[in-house]
């Protein structure tokens, strides 16, 4: 027994040595953070600086990396840049390991440079060997520009995302712009949430299990809800799923191509209804699917979608609601819904108000609500689209 204290204290006061040396060298910056982009890559290095709050800590047996940095970017490119994904590992070991940063709305002009912040925590097992690099890894898995195509090895799937965040702040901007343009002001203050506080949806934890446990039977079948929107080129028919405590089973929904394209890819958005009787917006689920012009087809997810609130409480699911979130076609084109399909949607206001609040709508409110209408209308006349 005194023997295993002894080798318990000793590996201890060895982790917390270990954590104490990379504290007190955190001056040298490259013992915490390599920056590492392509040769032909569209973005640049300038610089990068360490905050005074970055800090590395013990945490069981590996090192809590609290990172907090600003990197200063250039666009190397002949293209404007609309958004980036940057991916940032400490090891590729396990998913405490490995984080994202994501920059959508951007207006990054050739040779513009431009800051991105890093601010994210990371777990560094002691046991994983350093081969003389840094602790922290910075690379590029995409870069959207203004014509929608896009570089980078897509490992995080950012192609899509990015695209759906500039195609959503291209709508939001002509909304905004017709607002201004017939001095609309009344209705601008509104979809501004001007004068309110910053909304922000409730946060849940998802989890995806494709090999789930057994149940003792208490297992209950139900149909998902539909949300149409009356513009969307695939339409839901009908779904099913099968609900325990706080999982959805095996969720499948049958689709419509009601357009003259075949479609290539599809997002889901799901939407929960607790025991409680309130609604979470609980996320999106993409799907590569072949549907060609007029046909039908199912979209199935064969592991259990598992959900929590972001204190780690399980959410008691009653009911399950499915709306088609966005729409790739073989042709390169896309559809996502726009704010007269949100508006018009059987929704409630919350879960609308969820939907329609994108990026570049906070970007721009957070612009006219700290420097007024004229500032607004500058930075709209900045984008050709």
């Amino acid at each position: 027994m005194v023997s295993s204290r002894k080798q318990a204290l000793a590996v201890l006061a060895m982790l917390l040595a270990a954590a104490g040396s990379i504290a007190a060298e955190s001056h040298n910056h490259m013992r915490w953070l390599d920056v590492e982009f392509p040769h032909d890559a569209p973005i640049s290095l300038v610089s990068f600086s360490l905050g005074d709050s970055t800090t590395a800590s013990v945490r069981g047996t590996s090192l809590a990396l609290d990172l907090h940095t600003s990197l200063t970017l250039r666009n190397a490119s002949g293209k404007s840049i609309r958004g980036l994904t940057l991916s940032v590992e400490a090891q590729d070991l396990t998913p405490s390991g490995r984080a994202s940063v994501t920059v959508p709305s951007l207006n990054a002009a050739p040779g513009e440079i431009f800051p991105v912040r890093v601010d994210l925590e990371l777990l560094r097992p002691f046991n994983t060997p350093r081969n003389g690099g840094a602790l922290v890894q910075v690379t590029l898995d995409g870069v959207l520009f203004d014509d929608l195509s896009f570089y980078g090895p897509d490992k995080l799937h950012s192609r899509r995302s990015l695209t759906v965040y500039e195609l959503e702040a291209r709508r939001d901007r002509q909304y905004f712009q017709r607002l201004i343009a017939q001095g609309n002001t009344a209705k601008l203050r509104e979809e501004m949430n001007f004068g309110l506080p910053e909304f922000q949806s409730p946060q849940l934890g998802l989890e995806l299990l494709h090999d789930p446990r057994s149940t003792t039977g208490s297992e209950r079948p139900v149909s998902v809800a539909i949300v149409s929107f009356p513009d969307a080129p695939v339409q839901m028919v009908n779904g099913a799923a099968t609900i325990y405590k706080n999982e959805v089973r095996t969720p499948h929904v049958d689709l419509r191509n009601r357009s003259a394209k075949t479609v290539q890819n599809i997002e889901m958005g799901w939407i929960l209804h607790d025991q409680g009787g309130s609604d979470f917006m609980a996320g999106l689920l993409p799907a590569h699917i072949q549907i060609r012009p007029v046909q039908q087809a199912r979209v199935q997810e064969n592991g259990v979608l598992r959900f929590s609130h972001a204190s780690g409480s399980p959410i008691l699911v009653d009911g399950v609601t499915a709306f088609v979130s966005n729409v790739e076609f073989e042709d390169g084109n896309w559809w996502i819904p726009s704010r007269n399909d949100i508006s018009n949607s059987t929704l409630d206001a919350s879960l609308k108000r969820t939907l329609i609040t994108s990026p570049e709508q906070q970007r721009l409110a957070e612009i006219y609500r700290r420097r007024g209408l004229t500032a607004l209308t500058t930075e709209l006349k900045k984008f050709g689209k």
